[in-house]
């Protein structure tokens, strides 16, 4: 599904130099924001950020653009994936 949004022009200018880079950060920041509200997991800020569902990459998606862990379903899944990390031979 995509959706069209319209952004002043001194505004879009900010987002990036040309329509791909515009629509790529109007999607990190939709990305960064939903996540930060709690409404969606790390692993789909990770897709709709553009970053994929890797949840090593999606983790340090977030924590370059300063956002804390999410305590909600992500927290318990990266407890898991620690674990499990660890019990690898």
């Amino acid at each position: 599904m995509g959706i069209t949004i319209t952004i002043p022009e001194e505004v879009a200018c900010i987002l990036g130099t040309d329509q791909k880079e515009r629509e790529q950060r109007a999607c990190e920041s939709i990305a960064l924001e939903l996540y930060r509200e709690g409404r969606i997991t790390l692993r789909t800020m990770g897709r709709l950020a553009g970053v994929g569902e890797d949840y090593w990459a999606a983790d340090a998606f977030r924590a370059r653009h300063g956002l804390p862990v999410s305590t909600g379903d992500d927290l318990a899944e990266n407890e898991m994936a620690a674990i499990n990390l660890l019990l690898e031979p």
